[in-house]
C-alpha cells in the first residue's frame, strides 16, 4: 500500500516518547483499538509543546486554545499488549500561525505502525481564528526554528 501521509523530516524539530501498550488498549485479536493511536499522538504532541513553553494550561490562561482541525492517521502494522512503543513528534514548518504536527509510532525492534498528521488553529475565546500567532504563540514558533 501506497502511504499519503510522509515520513518525518530529520531537519524538523522533534521530540519522542515511550509507551507502554497496557491490556485494556487492546482487542479480542490482541491488537491496539485503532482509536488509541490517537491518544498516544496526543501525548507526544503534549510533551513536545510542553518542551517549548507552550502547555495546553498556558493557551488558555493566553485564551489561545489550539482547536484540532484535521486529524489523519495511516495504519501500517498492529501493536500488541505489552508492547513498547516510540512516538515522535515533529513540528511540520512553513503553516504559521496554524500548528502541523507529524506523527510516527515505532515499536522497540524499529517497525514503523502508524504514521499521522495533525493540523490546529489557535482561536480565541470567541473561536475565531488568529490570522498572527499570539505573542505566546509566537515564541514557540521562534523556538522551534532554532
Amino acid at each position: 500500500m501506497r502511504r499519503g501521509i510522509k515520513r518525518i523530516d530529520p531537519s524538523w524539530d522533534q521530540h519522542h516518547i515511550e509507551l507502554l501498550v497496557r491490556f485494556h488498549e487492546v482487542d479480542s485479536m490482541n491488537s491496539v483499538w485503532h482509536g488509541h493511536y490517537v491518544t498516544y499522538c496526543e501525548s507526544a504532541r503534549e510533551a513536545y509543546l510542553g518542551l517549548r513553553g507552550l502547555s495546553y494550561q498556558l493557551m488558555a490562561e493566553h485564551c489561545c486554545p489550539a482547536a484540532v482541525a484535521r486529524m489523519e492517521l495511516e495504519y501500517l502494522h498492529p501493536a500488541k499488549a505489552g508492547e513498547k512503543l516510540v512516538v515522535c513528534c515533529a513540528h511540520v514548518p512553513g503553516g504559521e500561525p496554524k500548528l502541523e504536527c507529524r506523527y510516527e509510532i515505532t515499536n522497540a525492534s524499529g517497525t514503523l505502525l502508524c504514521v499521522a498528521n495533525s493540523l490546529q488553529i489557535f482561536v480565541d475565546t470567541q473561536g475565531q481564528p488568529y490570522l498572527n500567532p499570539p505573542p505566546i504563540v509566537h515564541d514557540m514558533f521562534e523556538q522551534m526554528r532554532r
